[in-house]
């Protein structure tokens, strides 16, 4: 009998392997999955863009010395 239990417990913890192997390998595709996801979603994100905005540190002087060119000459 002691032959018996040593076998099924061995023949539990080859089944608990096989088990954990596949949900980690399920766990690992998820977290990928919501890698990518959440890198796609980043890249549409306005706010999160990583291409700043060239005036946006600019204050009202330098904006206005840079807007100067832009501006239409008014006929009075």
């Amino acid at each position: 009998m002691q032959v018996t239990n040593n076998s099924n417990t061995e023949q539990q913890k080859n089944k608990n392997a096989r088990q954990n192997t596949a949900t980690q390998t399920s766990a690992d595709e998820n977290v990928k999955a919501a890698h990518d996801q959440a890198e796609a979603d980043i890249e549409e994100d306005p706010d999160l863009n990583s291409e700043p905005d060239p005036t946006a540190d600019l204050d009202e002087g330098e904006l206005a010395r840079l807007d100067n060119g832009n501006d239409e000459k008014l006929d009075v």
